[in-house]
């Protein structure tokens, strides 16, 4: 009786879904899950030391929200780690460069504006002392 009405309650639950579009499902999906783990990364870096705390955060990024290049339905979606991972598994020098060039161009980038930020708020820190 109890399973019989929990179905019922979970068959109700997925039409909520029917009338959404597929790849809205899986963007939305894509980026709250990125932000969940981003988040939940942030709460155990800012324990960690100073720079090491920032750069693990600026990697997981860079390997969570880097867009591939890899071709296909859903490809545009996926993020640079899982184009990677493919063209590790077949075999593709190319797609795998070009995956793993993406992926540390977004690092270095982020290593960059993490550098700028922390030589500007210590030259605030500085100056209002």
């Amino acid at each position: 009786m109890v399973l019989e009405q929990i179905a019922v309650w979970w068959q109700g639950f997925l039409s909520l879904f029917d009338g959404i579009a597929e790849d809205t499902i899986a963007t939305t999906v894509y980026v709250g899950g990125t932000m969940i783990a981003l988040w939940a990364w942030y709460t155990i870096a800012r324990r960690l030391p100073s720079p090491l705390g920032g750069i693990t955060w600026v990697m997981l990024f860079a390997l969570l929200a880097t867009p591939t290049v890899s071709e296909g339905d859903n490809a545009g979606l996926a993020p640079a780690l899982i184009g990677l991972i493919f063209g590790v598994l077949t075999k593709e020098q190319p797609l795998v460069l070009s995956n793993l060039m993406s992926i540390l161009l977004v690092a270095a980038l982020g290593l960059f504006v993490g550098y700028c930020w922390s030589k500007y708020t210590a030259n605030k820190n500085s100056h209002t002392i």
